[in-house]
């Protein structure tokens, strides 16, 4: 009866110390991905995540001139109405 209780105690303590060197990994990669997540805070808030990639934004394209007439080709598209007329409403189908 001692030895079982003996053999239970000492599976135990070993047991126990099993443990502590996996604690210590993990608190190793939690201190590792604490400090990166400190860097990426300090990039976001310098503003320079992502500034190297980012596009400069396109100037706004002109207005077309109101008090012009444009004229667009008709002749291969599908039309209503007669081939002169002052508006022509074409109709457009994409097929993506």
């Amino acid at each position: 009866m001692k030895m079982i209780m003996l053999a239970s105690l000492l599976a135990a303590v070993t047991g126990s110390g099993a443990c502590q060197p996996d604690t210590k990994n993990l608190e190793r990669k939690v201190d590792q991905i604490q400090q990166d997540q400190r860097k990426i805070m300090e990039m976001l808030a310098s503003g320079r995540a992502g500034a190297a990639g980012a596009a400069q934004p396109r100037a706004p394209r002109a207005e077309p001139d109101r008090a012009k007439t444009y004229s667009v080709p008709i002749e291969n598209d599908a039309f209503d109405g007669p081939a002169n007329a002052k508006v022509t409403i074409v109709k457009a189908i994409d097929y993506a």
